[in-house]
């Protein structure tokens, strides 16, 4: 049996928390910021230097030490020269009348809510949010698998795609998983989202089963088109830039979702076929050249397969399904079924007169 998790990451952005939560957010952010201090102070020192004399900091530096060695974060944390970790807290999960026992984060799924807590000495300082229905139905399918909370980590930053400060809470699950022994092999493969994911079940050298799962490319496409003339207005107007800000939020959230039904799909095939995955991932060197090259903005939204990929890594080695990463090019002309042949600039023709870039 093998030790697993798999985290569920929480994000509110500031502007829109309600008054009562956004005046404790200086708190938390003073906190996080001595934090860090004290991390840095123990990453220069080999991991030599003492916990801090006081709470909430002491019991922040137990966790973060425990916490970090249990998922191995800390790993190739202690060479850097400036450590900015999140804030550890100590979880517990109530599912329905079970006794608080005062974690550092309660995660209440009966008031559909997570508190934030024990952030100084004093009552009344606590963080509440809202827990959406979503995030409920995920925490269920995670506890109902044999899943256990066991970790908080919370942070406040900037969110890298759209520079919103927002604060994050991810909840860290943890199970014993016992590897599959597997009997075939479940290939898929990853190319250009709007292309749609291929997948077929082997058994020797015979599909067993195959198919495809292609996101709602005509409503993503329409809404990035939105996305960029909203871009384009935006120095005019600061309206304009929240309009286009919301309108990547709406589309990015559309993408996602899509992403998280189909690795859940997938593994489920896994599991059904007793497969072990084998994903033809196109290197990150060749998604850059075609991110930079040529390509239309409303396409550039499918060639982003970092995502996906690290939920489907996830997800098997959560269910217990091995999982292998390797190049597969394909050599086979989709039109007519011939072989085709390759040509400078990362490009494939067959006879046939069909032609496309290798990674399309």
């Amino acid at each position: 049996m093998e030790t697993v998790y798999r985290s569920l990451v929480l994000k509110y952005k500031l502007l829109r928390l309600p008054p009562e939560v956004a005046e404790k957010i200086p708190m938390l952010i003073k906190l996080q910021e001595e934090f860090r201090r004290w991390a840095t102070e123990w990453a220069l020192s080999g991991g030599s230097l003492p916990f801090p004399d006081q709470n909430p900091l002491k019991r922040l530096a137990i966790v973060f030490l425990y916490g970090g060695g249990m998922l191995d974060w800390l790993t190739k944390k202690k060479e850097v020269k400036k450590m900015r970790p999140p804030l550890f807290f100590e979880a517990q999960l109530r599912l329905g009348k079970e006794r608080d026992v005062g974690s550092g984060v309660f995660v209440d799924l009966p008031k559909r809510e997570v508190k934030i807590r024990r952030l100084n000495s004093r009552r009344g300082n606590n963080i509440v949010l809202p827990l959406s229905e979503k995030a409920v139905k995920w925490i269920l399918e995670r506890v109902q698998e044999g899943g256990k909370l066991v970790l908080a980590v919370v942070w406040v930053g900037r969110n890298r795609r759209y520079r919103d400060v927002t604060l994050c809470v991810a909840l860290v699950f943890r199970r014993k998983s016992a590897p599959m022994q597997p009997k075939r092999l479940l290939v898929i493969d990853f190319n250009a989202l709007n292309n749609g994911i291929l997948w077929a079940v082997l058994e020797e050298r015979r599909i067993v089963a195959k198919g495809i799962l292609r996101p709602n490319v005509s409503r993503i496409t329409h809404m990035q088109r939105v996305v960029a003339r909203l871009d384009s207005l935006c120095a005019e107007k600061d309206e304009i830039c929240d309009m286009a800000s919301a309108a990547k939020s709406r589309m990015w959230r559309l993408l996602r979702s899509w992403e998280d039904e189909a690795v859940k799909k997938l593994v489920h095939l896994a599991v059904q076929y007793r497969a072990a995955v084998v994903a033809d991932v196109p290197k990150d060197s060749s998604m850059r050249v075609l991110k930079e090259g040529n390509h239309k903005s409303e396409k550039k939204v499918f060639l982003n397969l970092g995502s996906i990929r690290r939920k489907l890594q996830g997800f098997t080695m959560w269910c217990g399904v091995p999982y292998r990463e390797k190049r597969l090019y394909s050599t086979v002309c989709p039109h007519c079924g011939g072989k085709m042949m390759a040509l400078p600039n990362r490009r494939v023709k067959c006879i046939c007169g069909f032609e496309a870039r290798r990674d399309d």
